[in-house]
């Protein structure tokens, strides 16, 4: 036996166990089996109409009582707000009964399903559940032999609740009574087969049943038949043919848009469209009317009503959009401005979208934004909560609103920027790129160098020190590092020789350095910087000093010379004397003697040779010295 678990939206009427049913526009209830266009209630709520596929549609529109499925849509009223939504998500399937699936709790009432289901032609249908007399023929009568799909249906696990339930899918308002039995005998029994059995709904305190069958139901008995006695719905009054909102009744019962400039707001049962109200307009099939620019619809729909100073609205709005800095009353009928140091971007509804400004900040741009340092723009957020944000590149800080603007397409910016640098040519007059050669209608085109134009005083103004600009600029450059100018200046300079550039300052170098206008250096050993302190130069100590060092190296170098040249002349002498011999004055015929180039210096025996004088008249001997 195939056994499958599915859940089962049910409903019944009057004395059944689920509340279950649509509701017209006027909250009244409307029963089956007139087809009508009404609000699908379920245990006194609605249900969300996302996710409700056209199969599901045909379910409930079974389980409402009638035929099948014709129309749906969505749609609000005030008497709705009471309503809670109790299911989303519902989803249902299935060929013998309705598999569905939900959820509980849904979204907002405006989403709650409204249906218009088809009256039925007759009460059960062949290819599912329907009733047979004793002819085994399809009765209209509340009461026979249960059916489906030609095989009768097996009553072992049946209860209360399925029969309800089976009772209201062929379209009857519930069930009287029911038993297990065989109480007709047909002649073709023995091949009239059995189709369902086990067929039981449980509960469980559940407003959608879960039950279970099985399909399989070979060896089943005749004598566990299922026998229903079913109530027969109430035929209500007949009621004139009522058309959805946006329509009207035609003739031969049909609907037709409403024309352009009327509307309608609800199912009616009228021949004719509501005007719309004056200055009004509205499209074909509208359920509303579109009041002009700058004015709102009335709570009750009746007027057009202008909006309140510091607001405006586009065209159909219901409300007003007041300016940054401001609130909606909530009669809709005033903007109320936010407290001192706070405030709100455009469109805030009530007094918690005012926002305090930080620290250090201050309200600007009429309470649209908080000031923030250079570079930095206000920025909300979603949650309307807001900050101050850095610029990023290619954005610029507009002065006046105090927010990051992007810049035109042909402009650039870097990180943190408060302008736009445009391409040569053009001048940026704080919010395009203007060509001044062309075009005199810029304020910014008047300005000649050294003055910028000033947003916030409209006029050219000069550029404050150490800044610079040329013609026709809105703002003035910094000066490169290293440099400074006076105010309303052209260019920007270097600071003199003899001192240095601190922060935008020049300052005159301290004693024993010299600058070159960007930084000061010590000067080298044995300098000192000059009386401008532009360069270095030689010491006084240093300058007497080379003097006197330089007579002694020539003194020394004079003395090496001399000796050099009588040593020299020393030598020559004494080769002289031994080349020539001898000469004495001595009584003895022979001398012998020792002759040494230098007599002055211990000569070593090498160095010496004994000779021998042959002078007969030499009276004196003496020792001579000859160099080998």
């Amino acid at each position: 036996m195939i056994v499958l678990f599915l859940v089962l939206a049910s409903f019944v009427q009057g004395s059944t166990s689920y509340n279950f049913n649509l509701i017209d526009a006027h909250s009244h209830t409307i029963y089956a089996p007139s087809a009508d266009w009404g609000l699908l209630v379920v245990d006194g709520g609605t249900i969300n109409k996302d996710d409700i596929g056209l199969t599901t549609r045909h379910w409930l529109c079974r389980m409402l009582g009638y035929q099948n499925y014709f129309s749906s849509t969505t749609f609000s009223n005030e008497w709705m707000q009471s309503l809670p939504v109790r299911y989303k998500s519902v989803r249902c399937e299935g060929d013998v009964l309705p598999q569905c699936q939900y959820q509980n709790n849904g979204t907002d009432y405006g989403n709650a399903l409204w249906l218009w289901c088809n009256s039925r032609t007759q009460f059960g249908d062949s290819d599912s559940f329907y009733l047979v007399d004793k002819n085994k023929e399809h009765t209209q009568k509340a009461h026979g032999l249960l059916m489906y799909n030609e095989g009768t249906v097996n009553g072992k696990n049946f209860d209360d609740t399925t029969a309800d339930l089976v009772c209201r899918i062929m379209g009857y308002e519930g069930v009287l009574s029911w038993s297990i039995g065989k109480k007709y005998t047909f002649q073709d029994d023995d091949i009239l087969s059995v189709n369902l059995k086990d067929l039981k709904c449980l509960t469980n305190n559940r407003e959608f049943p879960l039950c279970q069958y099985g399909t399989n139901a070979a060896g089943s008995s005749h004598d566990e038949d299922i026998w229903l006695w079913c109530e027969m719905p109430t035929l209500p009054t007949p009621k004139t043919f009522i058309c959805p909102p946006g329509q009207m009744v035609a003739v031969n019962d049909t609907c037709l848009e409403c024309p352009p400039n009327t509307f309608s707001l609800e199912p009616n049962e009228n021949t004719a469209c509501t005007a719309c109200p004056k200055s009004s307009t509205s499209a074909p099939g509208a359920t509303s009317c579109s009041c002009p620019e700058n004015t709102y619809m009335s709570a009750k729909g009746d007027a057009c009503l202008d909006c309140p100073n510091h607001s405006t609205s586009m065209k159909g709005s219901k409300f007003c959009t007041c300016d940054g800095g401001r609130y909606l009353y909530s009669d809709h009928s005033s903007c109320v401005a936010c407290g001192t140091g706070k405030v709100s971007r455009e469109g805030s509804m009530k007094p918690g979208d005012c926002v305090k400004c930080p620290l250090k900040s201050e309200v600007i741009a009429n309470g649209k934004a908080c000031s923030c340092e250079k570079g930095y723009g206000w920025e909300w957020t979603s949650d309307k909560i807001g900050s101050c944000k850095a610029c990023p590149p290619n954005f610029y800080k507009d002065k006046q609103q105090g927010v990051c603007l992007a810049c035109p397409q042909e402009a650039t910016s870097l990180h943190l920027s408060e302008h736009c640098q445009c391409p040569n040519g053009l001048s940026w007059d704080g919010k395009s790129c203007v060509d001044c050669t062309t075009s005199s209608k810029s304020l910014v085109c008047g300005c000649t160098a050294g003055t910028f134009w000033s947003v916030e005083a409209s006029q050219c103004q000069p550029c404050p020190e150490n800044h610079f600009s040329g013609n026709s600029s809105s703002f003035c450059e910094k000066c490169p590092l290293s440099t400074v100018s006076k105010s309303q200046s052209t260019e920007c300079t270097s600071c003199p020789s003899g001192s240095s550039w601190e922060n935008y300052t020049c300052k005159e170098c301290p004693e024993g350095r010299v600058g070159n206008g960007a930084t000061c250096s010590a000067c080298p050993e044995n300098t000192v910087p000059s009386k401008d302190k532009t360069i270095c130069q030689r010491s006084v100590a240093s300058m007497n000093v080379l003097p006197v060092t330089s007579i002694v190296l020539c003194t020394v170098v004079f003395v090496a010379v001399i000796g050099i040249i009588f040593f020299t002349w020393r030598e020559r002498q004494a080769r002289q004397t031994n080349n020539h011999g001898l000469s004495y004055q001595a009584n003895s015929s022979k001398v012998e003697g020792k002759s040494c180039m230098c007599p002055a210096c211990p000569c070593s025996q090498e160095h010496q040779t004994v000779v021998t004088v042959e002078n007969p008249a030499a009276k004196k001997v003496g020792t001579y010295t000859k160099f080998n």
